[in-house]
């Protein structure tokens, strides 16, 4: 504390505002202490004890930091301006927060206003094109499904010994690291910032788990002041986003012609299929199957305090109904923050959330059970099924097949014969206290315990498939998750000399453990899966599964800025974790970051239009363990078996009285390997943060390299006891980059306002190595085509052939040098030896890793009106359209332009052809997957504040808000450019709602 203060006579009070008003929750300083206070909800303060010479600090998420000197006021008034990813912006970072200028590391900062405009139930889905290298997908459109998410790419294969997503970045929610799960169970209400860490100077603090970038979400916390209640209801619609061409019947049946399944109609259809074309009845399966999904959202969260105690409350109620049948999702949430400051140097606090989801999955699981896994309706049978069969029968019930050869299920009567239901319950506690042990130095203690449970249940009727009885199945998996951190801060500054360090000590530990029931034959349909009793029988298993895995760590950063000119930040980590043998089980993660603020700089001149520049760099070691627990050690494998025995062999020992018995044992899979270690990430990050024209625009500019080794897959070894390999550190990837973010005021004046944001971002990646036993004749390593796996090329690269068109009648006899004919497919005969061969003629014809992507961002507000419109590309990606089947007369009915003698299209060969299958299909249905999508329009009105005096509310807002609206795109006959083959249809969201807070 400031000696100055043992003369402290002074107090000092004001009011804090922003454009807007009056600014609450504004932390307010004096320099050099953590001593201070925070605005009330009328943007008040006062603050005592204040040397007439000393400076205030007034700072908040979001905005501007701003430095007043007292110079013997005791009224100061302040206005805060709106941070727009400048250096003066304070910002959450690992284990703390700190000031822009003094970051060294590549972190971006998320408009919390842009995820509101959002209407999405996962936060990070809201993130889509609104941060440079990070790329949002979504592979469907389930209701309540999670999303797929990167950032600066993809740089770990994820061989066979990969636990969940290994290219995932970890996400921290309040300080905690949370394990692999589902954010659309955490209420984007709740959210008070996000911050994206992209590269080692920033991310070295979580070392064991960031080598694929961190994103870190903070909550609501409570402000002094009136309590102040906050509704949001809206209701939404949704519809897929765009459709499939499927043939109608008179297109269905030239296509059984084209084919050569007949030459007349009775030769091509069924009976029933015929009465239905004379008579003019078609299905369109695709019309009868997706339909106007519904969502309604209701939210209420009450938020105040005192000096001493404050609290924020809330509770979300989200129902969604799919565009399928049997495919609802519902969300019960309420959270807790709050904190109780006994003395201005204890704050003991506790953030506590609740979450029940329950889903009807039927829609998008119900395969031919118990075989199956789900995915094969309803999508499959829109593209399977004739146009011309049977949904109902004479008496108005569900047909149970639409052909009479029984080989086309009807979805809908699978749908009354089946149930699959999910219902999860999450719960944490996040207590947490903070002790001021000098001036500067702050004790914390952060912990946290969560349960997360899970309830899986399915069920077939002995309706469900011909001849086979009704089954189940019920599984219950819970887990459970602990956190203890022990955080030291020191941070202070010594005349020009500033010094911010952090170290903890801390340990996380999860445990998980399941238990299936199966039945293949239930007694009785009217108990759905609660039928399954306590017997273990032929018919009827049982089955436990237990798994637990731990880490402990010793964190140090130290960061130093000398006159906030120059910036050095030095992070170690040290991790060790259960999931690597006793020798391999530490790994050391250390990085190293500066930062120049060129524009404080006495040569700089304050009046040119480039008014701020920082420049970075960065280097350090991350890691990666998600593999198998305990896999070092060989993974088993549960071994069921009959045999036949005699239960009493001294009864007759030569004519034994036999009887199935079941018997179950251990196989190992893999073969152990003590040595297995840390997959370790170098990353090297160069970077530019300016800012022109007072900041009106600004922008950072960051070049990468990383290079990961040690990637865990299978060795390939001389055959040991059955086993040809063991998994092992070898495998290497390098990857590189550039990320480029834009932010600018365009127009700024009292009524009308233009602000918009730009980000862009490439990201090449390329296997280095797979396994050093693997080699040819010419002892070069070769490559994993099975996984997409080749030297030099990108990961998930398409190996194919070229499709160069189709050949035309005038082309015959060229045709039949390749053993083709006219309507079949060419491919570029690469080595010109006249043949086409798989050795020698396929190449990487493609990626799905796009060549470059980004997003823009332009919000326009006009007194209380404010338009926001995003816009997102994805360039450059390559994908294998699986829409397009086989056309060979059966289950493909999308319609498309294929090559007849009448109709010599060059898009596709003939339907009957050799080049719809294997390799040559895969080149023939190969296609160009960029697009830019309209992903969000949100449009608002806020009432005027003369509208709201003398009535109990304090702000009113309507909105209009729409998502995933249009894809503009070259690939035709898919859902999106995004959902494969069979997957839930991605949907188009039109939200309306309001918010009101009194």
């Amino acid at each position: 504390m400031f000696s100055a203060l043992m003369n402290a006579q002074t107090t000092v009070s004001g009011t804090i505002t922003d454009a807007d008003g009056p600014l609450p929750g504004v932390n307010v300083v004096l320099k050099g202490t953590t001593n201070g206070t925070t605005a009330d909800f009328d943007g008040n303060y006062s603050i005592s004890n204040i040397p007439t010479n000393g400076i205030l600090v007034f700072s908040s998420i979001g905005y501007t930091t701003k430095e007043v000197s007292v110079n013997g006021q005791t009224q100061i008034n302040v206005t805060l301006d709106a941070a727009t990813d400048t250096l003066d912006e304070v910002i959450v970072v690992g284990y703390g927060s700190m000031e822009r200028s003094n970051v060294t590391g590549a972190i971006s900062t998320v408009d919390v206003a842009a995820i509101e405009n959002t209407p999405v139930p996962n936060v990070v889905e809201a993130l889509r094109g609104q941060v440079a290298g990070l790329r949002v997908t979504r592979g469907g459109g389930q209701p309540g499904s999670g999303v797929n998410f990167t950032i600066r790419g993809v740089n770990s294969l994820g061989g066979q010994a990969a636990e969940g997503n290994p290219n995932r970045p970890i996400i921290v929610v309040d300080g905690v690291p949370i394990p692999e799960g589902n954010l659309s169970e955490l209420n984007s209400d709740d959210i008070e910032s996000v911050n994206v860490i992209k590269d080692a100077g920033a991310g070295a603090i979580y070392g064991s788990s960031a080598a694929n970038g961190v994103v870190l979400i903070t909550t609501k916390s409570g402000s002094v002041g009136k309590p102040t209640i906050t509704v949001n209801a809206s209701s939404s619609i949704n519809e897929v986003a765009s459709r499939v061409n499927i043939m109608n019947g008179d297109e269905y049946i030239k296509y059984l012609f084209d084919s050569g399944q007949g030459t007349t109609v009775d030769g091509v259809l069924d009976a029933n299929e015929t009465i239905n074309y004379i008579n003019g009845n078609q299905v369109d399966w695709q019309n009868e199957l997706l339909k106007q999904g519904i969502v309604n959202n209701l939210s209420l969260a009450v938020s105040g305090g005192t000096e001493k105690i404050r609290f924020y409350l809330s509770g979300d109620l989200y129902k969604e109904e799919g565009i399928v049948v049997n495919s609802d999702y519902n969300r019960y949430s309420f959270r807790f923050n709050g904190d109780y400051s006994p003395s201005d140097k204890v704050k003991i606090g506790a953030r506590v959330q609740l979450t029940k989801s329950f889903a009807d999955e039927t829609a998008n699981a119900i395969n031919d059970f118990p075989d199956g896994n789900g995915g094969f309706a309803p999508f499959i049978p829109i593209f399977n099924n004739t146009p011309l069969g049977d949904i109902r029968d004479a008496d108005g019930n569900f047909t149970k097949f639409v052909r009479d050869d029984r080989f086309q299920i009807n979805p809908f009567f699978r749908y009354d014969e089946s149930v699959v239901d999910r219902f999860i319950t999450r719960s944490y506690v996040n207590p947490y206290v903070e002790i001021g042990i000098l001036d500067g130095l702050k004790y914390t203690l952060n912990t946290f315990a969560e349960e997360r449970s899970q309830f899986y249940g399915r069920f077939t009727s002995s309706d469900f498939r011909d001849g086979d009885p009704s089954t189940a199945q019920i599984q219950k998996q819970n887990s459970t998750n602990y956190l203890v951190d022990n955080i030291i801060n020191f941070k202070k500054d010594y005349g020009k000399h500033g010094i911010d360090a952090t170290f903890v000590y801390g340990f996380q530990k999860n445990e998980f453990e399941q238990i299936d029931a199966f039945s293949d034959q239930l007694a009785t349909d009217l108990l759905g899966y609660n039928g399954i009793d306590d017997t273990s029988t032929e018919n009827q298993r049982f089955s436990w599964d237990t798994d637990e895995s731990g880490r402990v760590y010793y964190v140090g950063r130290i960061g130093y800025d000398y006159d906030n000119k120059y910036v050095v930040t030095l992070t170690m980590r040290r991790d060790g974790s259960s999931k690597f043998g006793p020798s391999t089980r530490f790994g050391n993660f250390p990085s190293a970051s500066v930062a120049w603020n060129a524009h404080n700089e006495s040569f700089w001149n304050e009046d040119a239009a480039l008014n701020s520049l920082k420049f970075r760099a960065s280097y350090g070691t991350l890691g990666n363990d998600r593999i198998t627990n305990y896999g070092y050690l060989g993974t088993p494998s549960v071994i069921r078996s009959t045999i036949l025995i005699d239960p009493d062999p001294d009864n007759d020992p030569l004519e034994p009285d036999l009887v199935p018995q079941n018997i179950v044992g251990y196989a190992k899979n893999t073969l152990a390997n003590p040595y297995l270690r840390w997959e370790t990430s170098k990353q090297l990050n160069l970077g530019v943060d300016f800012g022109l024209f007072n900041n009106r625009l600004n922008g950072s500019i960051d070049v990468y390299k990383i290079d990961t080794g040690e990637i865990l897959l299978p060795e390939f070894i001389p055959v040991v006891n059955g086993y040809e390999s063991y998994i092992s550190n070898v495998g290497v990837t390098t990857n590189k980059g550039i990320d480029v973010a834009l932010r600018g005021n365009i127009i700024q004046n009292e009524d009308f306002t233009w602000n918009a944001a730009v980000n862009w971002a490439t990201d090449r990646n390329e296997v280095v190595s797979l396994n050093r036993a693997n080699l040819d004749s010419n002892g070069q390593p070769r490559d994993d085509e099975a996984n997409g796996w080749f030297i030099g090329e990108p990961i998930g690269a398409i190996y194919s052939y070229q499709f160069e068109g189709i050949w035309q009648a005038d082309e015959a006899a060229e045709a039949a040098a390749f053993n083709q004919v006219p309507g079949d497919a060419k491919y570029l005969d690469v080595n010109g030896d006249g043949e086409i061969t798989p050795g020698e003629d396929r190449f990487v014809i493609g990626t799905p890793n796009p060549d470059w992507y980004g997003g823009i961002t332009n919000t326009f507000t006009y007194k209380g009106l404010e338009l926001s419109v995003l816009l997102e590309a994805v360039q450059g990606v390559t994908v294998v359209n699986n829409f397009y089947g086989g056309y060979n007369g059966r289950n493909n009915q999308v319609a498309i332009d294929y090559w007849t003698p009448e109709r010599p299209s060059n898009t596709f060969p003939r339907v009957g052809s050799q080049d719809w299958n294997g390799e040559r299909g895969e080149a023939v249905r190969a296609r160009d997957a960029s697009f830019v999508s309209l992903r969000n329009v949100s449009l608002t009105y806020n009432m005027p504040n003369k509208f709201l005096d003398n009535t109990p509310f304090k702000a009113v807002s309507f909105y209009v808000r729409g998502n995933n609206l249009k894809y503009f795109t070259d690939l035709e006959d898919a859902y999106s450019p995004e959902a494969g083959f069979g997957q839930y249809p991605i949907v188009r969201t039109w939200t309306f709602g309001s918010s009101i807070t009194f």
